[in-house]
């Protein structure tokens, strides 16, 4: 198959690597017009999945040797790990775009740790941490029991590809069942290629439900507990009864 080096929908160029999605018919689209054409080819209306990424030619040159991969130790962090996990939190908070802030990160963890709102386990290698993954708890409404949102996955570059990231979703996993919880859930950017990795681990896309997403502006005082009372609809601004949405709790 001969790949097609620019998307469909918007053109932009996609290198043989890229992430990049193709239908039956190899259609292309890059991860963006991905999620805008809601996972569907606009031409011929069938599901589009990832396109495989080349492997190396036979021509490129041999990996550089690397050292044999110690073993990975995972286990749940507490309030006495937040030296060896808030690096790592603040490494992980990089990766998406935000300023290196280690105080800050080190308060946040602190807070969730102290206030029992988070579940952060992390990996070692050679008592050394390299990887840690922080789940959020909640409850569904649908399934009467407990969830757990798997918000932060972090392993440090070095330690990439020797199975860390895997150590980490299964303890999540066991720990989870152990807990008696529902499931697991977590969302991730379209062109994220840790998704081959939770598909590995039994993770699947859920095609059912659509991921929304509220900005919120901080108000200058609270709203307060007073009845706030709002003019009735006819169209299609809520019609229907409460709790009608269906969302996926």
């Amino acid at each position: 198959m001969e790949y097609r080096q620019e998307c469909g929908r918007c053109h932009a160029l996609l290198s043989d690597d890229a992430a990049a999605y193709i239908c039956s018919r190899e259609c292309t689209f890059c991860a963006n017009c991905y999620r805008k054409v809601r996972f569907t080819c606009p031409n011929c209306s069938t599901e589009l999945v990832r396109r495989p990424r080349t492997g190396p030619t036979g021509n490129a040159p041999p990996a550089p040797a690397r050292a044999p991969p110690r073993p990975t130790s995972v286990r749940r962090a507490g309030r006495g790990d937040l030296t060896a996990v808030a690096p790592l939190f603040d490494a992980y908070r990089q990766f998406y775009e935000q300023p290196s802030d280690l105080r800050a990160s080190t308060r946040f963890l602190s807070h969730r740790l102290d206030r029992d709102e988070s579940v952060v386990f992390v990996a070692e290698e050679g008592g050394r941490p390299v990887g840690f993954v922080q789940m959020y708890p909640l409850f569904s409404s649908i399934s009467l029991g407990r969830v757990y949102v798997l918000n932060d996955l972090f392993v440090v570059p070095p330690a990439r590809r020797n199975g860390v990231g895997a150590a980490l979703l299964d303890f999540a996993r066991r720990w989870a069942e152990a807990e008696k919880a529902h499931s697991l859930t977590l969302s991730t950017a379209a062109d994220n290629p840790a998704q081959r990795l939770y598909e590995s681990c039994g993770w699947t896309t859920d095609r059912e439900f659509l991921y929304y997403e509220l900005p919120l502006s901080p108000r200058p005082s609270p709203l307060g507990l007073e009845p706030v009372e709002y003019p009735s609809t006819n169209g299609d601004g809520g019609s229907g009864p409460p709790g009608s949405s269906r969302a996926p709790g």
